[in-house]
């Protein structure tokens, strides 16, 4: 092999290894719904807001009915699993209520997801969850470990 392909080929191979390690240090660092990532004085207050604004179709008890969806249990990972807290936040927010999405303050539909969170027994931590997507976006819901 010549000199200049066999530094083409180190170099190449030099990218393609920090590429792949800024890949997983990236996967690494994405949090999931089993780290605490709410508080639950925000899902207290979820709670509140989920029983004025969402059990009318949702149910008190999450569980849905034939025009709504369930928010608790397989019925929610079945929708839900794989996807990010930001995804879910984002559909709460642009959809509900249906009759007027988006009419809630951005805190409040996150106390609501805290709320759903909470019930679908994903563990409570000692911050609060914040409404940036880019880190919702990095929480994924998955089943327990």
């Amino acid at each position: 092999m010549n000199t200049p392909t066999v530094r083409k080929t180190i170099l190449l191979s030099g990218f393609l290894c920090a590429l792949l390690a800024a890949g997983f240090t990236r996967a690494q660092t994405r949090a999931s719904v089993w780290d605490g990532v709410y508080s639950e004085e925000q899902a207290g207050r979820g709670a509140l807001v989920f029983g004025q604004v969402c059990a009318a179709c949702h149910g008190e008890d999450l569980r849905g009915d034939s025009n709504s969806p369930g928010l608790i249990g397989v019925s929610f990972m079945f929708l839900w699993e794989g996807r990010s807290l930001g995804e879910l936040f984002t559909s709460i927010q642009s959809e509900m209520p249906p009759m007027n999405p988006n009419s809630l303050l951005s805190e409040s539909y996150l106390d609501v997801l805290t709320y759903i969170m909470k019930v679908n027994n994903f563990p409570a931590g000692q911050d609060r969850l914040r409404s940036e997507f880019e880190q919702l976006d990095q929480i994924l819901i998955t089943p327990k470990p």
